[in-house]
């Protein structure tokens, strides 16, 4: 099962981190500011992240297979739509339609393999399974500039359209498990309210959501802007930011290569306070205008950082409820998504307003911070009597 999987998380991860490199190639395409072609990235997000409080329930009730298996199918159509764009608005919408289908994939993935796999094994599993997506983040962030400038940005979008297809298929035929016995009756609010408060009884559940929106909103808030920032520098475009955020892929790569030697010899927290440090160098070294081959080297310590910190919370989500895992993942997802969704937008704002270096500076201290923060309280919860580590 995890090879399919791992195909659909490749393809989830162009059709979404392709987009960051490409905003001034769209910009130039449609004839309309940055910051109106950045908001392509907010379409995506917005709709992944509040599809989720209704996906995960749907999965839970309905099956996460057959969840996973219509979202797949839905994300080819769209990157189709995305593909033959002929306005900003089409392509606004086909990123809408793509971003609720994209919030099928993942989360619902992640909680089969908490289905499937035992606890004692479960982080590496997962960091095994993100290692897919960390390829398709390093294939969109250094193809998809290099594609704009030589072919079109709509290449990259074919290319994902291509690994959708083959990972629906792959998903529909070769994932054969069944899904458990539906419950009686018909998925109602009062049934996804339920299970949400059974999600969020453990003590754990709260931190864990906070943490990633945060990680969405400081990290991915400012990605869209790399390739702005090079060009106002005249440092580069496109494809060097494409190269600069391929580093963030290459780092988690690492990660996930690494992972079974990292937990014998650290604990979670101590990942977790690692990962914040590690994570806010990138950003930092945008804030002080590192020639972009030294950025795109810091940021390979940013892309280890961020899944030190980002797959020791996964792990603990797959342990906040056994009986809504789905719901778990997917409100997971949902706070991500929302920290990346209002990101692009804040740290617009902030660049308008205070500049770009100090907004990028606010953005790494936030990082740099978040980690040993998270460390501290996921300890205390730990001391208070929660669910081990």
């Amino acid at each position: 099962m995890l090879v399919p999987l791992a195909l659909s998380a490749l393809a989830s991860a162009i059709a979404n981190r392709a987009m960051d490199p490409l905003v001034t190639s769209l910009a130039r395409d449609f004839d309309v500011p940055v910051t109106t072609a950045a908001m392509a990235i907010s379409f995506y997000a917005l709709p992944y992240a509040f599809g989720q409080p209704i996906l995960g329930p749907m999965g839970d009730f309905y099956g996460k297979i057959r969840m996973l298996r219509i979202c797949l199918w839905l994300q080819a159509l769209c990157l189709a739509v995305v593909v033959l764009s002929p306005t900003i608005g089409v392509l606004f919408a086909a990123r809408f339609l793509g971003g609720l289908a994209g919030g099928g994939i993942m989360p619902v993935a992640m909680a089969l393999i908490g289905d499937k796999v035992a606890p004692a094994q479960r982080q590496l599993a997962m960091g095994r399974f993100l290692s897919a997506g960390l390829l398709g983040m390093i294939f969109a962030a250094s193809i998809a500039g290099l594609l704009a400038e030589f072919i079109s940005w709509r290449a990259v979008f074919l290319i994902g359209l291509v690994i959708a297809v083959a990972s629906a298929v792959a998903v529909s035929f070769y994932v054969t498990d069944r899904d458990p016995p539906r419950p009686a009756g018909r998925l109602s609010v009062a049934h996804a309210i339920a299970g949400y408060r059974r999600v969020f009884a453990n003590p754990r559940a709260a931190l864990c959501y906070g943490t990633v929106f945060i990680e969405g909103l400081a990290l991915y808030g400012m990605m869209p802007y790399v390739a702005e920032l090079l060009e106002t520098r005249r440092m580069g475009g496109p494809t060097e930011a494409g190269v600069i955020l391929a580093g963030v892929g290459v780092g988690g790569l690492f990660y996930s290569l690494s992972l079974k030697w990292l937990l014998r010899w650290l604990r979670r927290t101590q990942m977790m306070a690692l990962g914040g440090v590690l994570a806010s160098a990138g950003v930092f070294g945008m804030a002080w205008g590192l020639p972009w081959q030294a950025a795109a080297a810091v940021f390979c310590a940013t892309g280890l950082g961020y899944m030190l910190m980002h797959n020791s919370v996964q792990a603990e989500v797959a342990g906040l409820t056994a009986e809504n895992r789905g719901s778990a993942f997917s409100m997971h997802s949902f706070s991500f998504f929302c920290g990346q969704a209002l990101g692009p937008i804040l740290v617009g704002m902030g660049m308008q307003s205070l500049g770009a270096e100090p907004t990028l500076v606010i953005c790494g201290l936030v990082l740099l911070a978040l980690g040993p923060a998270i460390a501290f309280l996921f300890g205390r919860l730990r001391q208070g009597g929660g669910r081990a580590f």
